[in-house]
């Protein structure tokens, strides 16, 4: 394996999915704000936004797996030195270890400040710091955890306003 530049499928499927997340949001609460029962095709370019975030977030997670995750009993060495050696290039784990120390390397990140907000970067923060301590997580994944529970949080605001976008396009609202 001696490919000299590897593509970050991680940030580029993650970056995918919040682009496709934040549109279907965007797409959905347009045609709610419409008047009228809505023969709109924001609907369904919505919906389509929708499953394309969707299938972006579920690659994402899967690369995510595979980096960080636990290696397999029949991983090659090689393999082992190779995601080790990747995951440090790209930046894909903290260094720091403290509370204060990691919001301000997440604020420093340029990928995470482009997807996620400082307000909820911070509240992510502070719900996933002490659970990622303790038991079989590692503290140093804490960012990839947060970049997969923002895509999650998108997910769930995006449907429910699918579930809205229903019942206006079938008259009930």
């Amino acid at each position: 394996m001696v490919n000299g530049k590897v593509e970050n499928l991680l940030y580029f499927k993650a970056g995918l999915s919040f682009d496709a997340f934040k549109l279907a949001i965007k797409m959905f609460e347009a045609f709610l704000a419409a008047a009228g029962s809505g023969e709109s095709p924001d609907y369904y370019k919505a919906r389509n936004y929708l499953r394309d975030a969707d299938k972006f977030y579920k690659e994402a997670f899967a690369e995510a797996k595979k980096l960080l995750g636990p290696l397999p009993p029949y991983a090659a060495a090689e393999f082992e030195k190779w995601r080790s050696d990747f995951v440090r290039q790209h930046k894909l784990l903290t260094e720091s270890q403290e509370f204060a120390a990691l919001k301000e390397e997440m604020a420093q990140d340029a990928q995470l400040v482009r997807w996620i907000d400082s307000p909820d970067l911070e509240r992510l923060l502070a719900k996933e710091y002490e659970p990622q301590k303790t038991g079989k997580r590692k503290l140093a994944n804490i960012k990839t955890r947060i970049m997969l529970d923002r895509l999650q949080e998108l997910a769930i605001q995006a449907n429910d306003l699918k579930k809205k976008a229903q019942e206006k396009l079938q008259g009930r609202a």
